[in-house]
């Protein structure tokens, strides 16, 4: 499969999972953004802003907007560290902790449908690839990838 293909399949698997996640969200209300901040809360809630945009390799800013917004639909809630009083720590609330069952049967509904025609082995290996994808992907240094392209 040449490159071209397989971005454009990567894009379509992008797109159409967002697209997925915000219809089978559409009761509460919250974006695509919105899902993924949440999911990643209920694995490192009390995370600073900062540590959280890190973790999810996303901009600040879009990660503070991102959780203004789940802050008013009152999903999380933001305190300032005891110890340092410019770092807030995000913390879901008593309504955001009730959604995990729901949010996380919305991402295995998704990807059981998705994986439904491959065999146990191909699910296998397209786990342990993707992994091998997303990590070469965090580590990537943009500005050396794009000096090659321009050689």
């Amino acid at each position: 499969m040449e490159n071209l293909q397989v971005a454009r399949c990567f894009s379509v698997l992008d797109g159409r999972s967002r697209s997925y996640v915000l219809e089978a969200c559409r009761p509460l209300k919250i974006t695509y953004s919105e899902y993924v901040v949440l999911l990643r809360l209920f694995d490192c809630e009390g995370v600073s802003q900062e540590d959280l945009s890190r973790v999810l390799h996303t901009d600040k800013s879009a990660v503070a907007r991102t959780l203004k917004l789940l802050e008013q639909k009152g999903f999380i809630c933001r305190e300032k560290d005891a110890e340092d009083r410019r770092i807030k720590r995000i913390r879901l609330t008593e309504y955001g902790r009730m959604q995990h069952t729901f949010l996380m049967s919305v991402m295995n509904c998704w990807v059981n449908y998705l994986i439904d025609t491959l065999s146990p082995q191909d699910v296998d290996s397209v786990a342990r690839n993707f992994q091998m994808l997303a990590q070469r992907s965090s580590e990537a240094d943009f500005q050396e990838i794009i000096g090659k392209t321009m050689r």
